[in-house]
């Protein structure tokens, strides 16, 4: 091929091809992998008890392998737990249901928020321990002390025993309720803020309004957010242990067994260990069936939560409602978030009044009041707990941070193969809804073998381990929600890259801030864990709480008060970061 230009001559002679072609593709850095090494060797801290446990489920006390141990499930009380692990299930699902009419309700009305969403963060935001406290003390059978009792026998002259054979589960599922309700509210009404003002302008003019506006714009505006909130609570309730232990006195618990609980007292009464190992196998099935649903369910419909990337012009924005139906709103949320912040006024009232009013009187009482119930509650070891959580809770978020952010950067925008990036992603999903029967066991022993019972270093590793694939996973999906027009332009010159990074910020800090938050909040509240893997050197808040609601009658004003100090700090927490933590759960949740 020849080339003339300004006098000059260039003449380019091709080389004939030698050899056959090649076929592939350009061979990819190694660099980046080394981004999930952290991560790889922190979840290898679940990964190895979970492979221990699976090999024991299936091995026989001859060494070989079958499904013999399983064999186990045809026990009564284990067919019973089943039951009572899948009527759970049913209470999560109805609990969605009334979350999103909640969301709706102050969606339509939006002085209801004003009022209402404080009152409803407060609940999730204390531990299933508190919860399973306060609830045990307003349906307490002494009309004395016991709120609902007390009314019930004003109205009526007596009573229904409410922790009594049966009307036990009431009591159960009102604190459950209770706990997660602000959860599904506040993702809902997210949601429902985020559906674009000309999408519902136009539906509007149309004139679709009512039920068929329900069906036809906010329930498939709003899947991806239910199959995230579905997928939380079913797992939430398949999970359910310590809410039992504290709400149910022992002579009715094996009433109320589930899965885990049938699990520990396997394990606790020395069961062999191949069917202790069988009945965490069948929990992890039941919990990653249910998974497994709601993410091929959301696979079904590609919407995300939208990035802002200009603000929204405010002429676009809702039409601000009438004064009437303000006030209408106001009102509304007034009453019912009295009604909701009732529990926490009873355990407060309570923590104030000396032991022995607490044990004697109600909350109304005003005879005893006093600070002598934090004092008992400090003289049980309940400031060394709080130290001890405040170290456990640092050093899991912060390790959690470290690791995850790299990981999910890499998952994201690491330019893994596609087979390989499903893989990864799904092992998290795996991972995130494995309960802890599944490593608790091998993992408690191995740390006792190394000398490690009872250190604070290792048990925040393990929460950190725990908590890593969801981290990930939050974390990955706000990374990837950035328009991939806007990041390809960041790759064609520093022009644009502000832009981008200013949009990718807006994505990402979020998600950030609720990671960080979520998992103090979750570490600090724990009980399970602690409960399974620590020793008696770590003693973590809740576990002193629970060893006082052990003698509950006598010591109900000492529980209350540790339960209020327990509560403070993720109180003050999520209060404090509760929008935040809203948008970093919702912006970019797509399956």
């Amino acid at each position: 091929m020849a080339l003339q230009t300004n006098g000059l001559s260039l003449e380019v002679v091709g080389r004939e091809i030698s050899g056959r072609p090649v076929p592939g593709k350009p061979r990819r850095p190694a660099g980046p992998y080394l981004l999930g090494l952290p991560a790889l060797l922190l979840s290898s801290v679940l990964l190895i008890p979970i492979a221990v446990t699976v090999l024991a489920a299936f091995r026989r006390p001859d060494g070989s392998f079958g499904l013999g141990n399983f064999a186990v499930m045809g026990d009564r009380a284990a067919l019973h737990a089943v039951g009572n692990s899948l009527a759970w299930v049913g209470v999560a699902l109805a609990l969605v249901a009334i979350g999103f009419f909640l969301a709706l309700l102050s969606y339509r009305l939006p002085g209801v928020t004003s009022f209402l969403q404080p009152a409803l963060v407060i609940p999730f935001a204390v531990s299933v321990l508190v919860s399973g406290a306060t609830f045990r003390l307003i349906f307490d059978p002494a009309p004395e002390h016991g709120t609902v009792t007390a009314v019930f026998t004003k109205l009526f002259g007596s009573s229904p025993v409410w922790l009594g054979q049966g009307l036990f589960w009431l009591v159960l599922v009102s604190a459950f309720g209770w706990t997660w309700l602000g959860y599904v509210v506040s993702l809902f009404r997210a949601g429902l803020d985020a559906i674009p003002a000309d999408v519902s302008r136009t539906i509007a003019a149309e004139g679709v309004t009512g039920w068929r506006r329900l069906r036809a714009l906010e329930l498939p505006m709003l899947r991806p957010i239910t199959g995230v909130v579905t997928l939380t609570l079913v797992i939430a309730a398949v999970r359910v242990f310590d809410l039992v232990l504290i709400v149910v006195p022992g002579p009715m618990q094996r009433d109320a067994d589930v899965l885990g609980l049938n699990w520990w007292r396997a394990t606790s009464a020395g069961d062999d260990a191949g069917r202790t190992a069988a009945l965490g196998v069948v929990l992890f099935a039941i919990v990653a069936a249910v998974a497994v649903i709601g993410v091929r369910g959301l696979r079904r419909r590609r919407w995300a939560m939208p990035v802002s990337v200009v603000p929204p012009d405010p002429s676009l924005r809702r039409p601000k409602p009438s004064r009437r139906v303000r006030r209408t709103g106001w009102v509304v949320g007034f009453l019912v978030s009295l009604f909701w912040i009732l529990p926490a006024v009873v355990l407060v009232a309570t923590a104030l009044h000396s032991p022995q009013q607490a044990g004697l009187r109600g909350w109304w009482s005003t005879e005893g009041i006093g600070f002598s119930s934090f004092s008992a509650a400090a003289n049980a070891g309940l400031l060394r707990a709080l130290l001890s959580t405040v170290v456990i809770s640092a050093i899991a978020t912060a390790v959690l941070l470290v690791i995850a952010v790299p990981t999910a950067y890499l998952v994201a925008w690491g330019g893994l193969p596609t087979w390989l990036g499903r893989v990864v992603m799904s092992a998290f999903v795996v991972l995130a809804v494995t309960p802890v029967q599944m490593y608790a066991a091998p993992l408690r022993d191995a740390i006792g073998t190394a000398g490690l019972a009872g250190s604070r270093v290792s048990l925040a590793l393990v929460h950190a381990a725990a908590g890593l694939p969801f981290a990930v996973l939050l974390l990955r999906s706000a990374f990837a929600s950035a328009p991939p027009a806007l990041v390809a332009e960041a790759l064609q010159g520093p022009a644009r890259q502000s832009a981008v990074l200013a949009t990718v910020q807006r994505a990402y800090r979020p998600a950030l801030v609720a990671v960080a938050v979520l998992e103090f909040a979750l570490v600090w509240n724990d009980f399970i864990v602690g409960f399974l893997i620590s020793g008696a050197g770590t003693t973590p808040l809740s576990l002193v709480l629970w060893g006082e609601a052990r003698q509950f009658s006598t010591s109900a004003g000492t529980v209350a008060a540790a339960a209020v100090v327990a509560s403070v700090v993720p109180v003050v927490l999520l209060l404090s970061f509760w929008q935040t933590v809203v948008r970093g759960l919702t912006v970019g949740s797509k399956p």
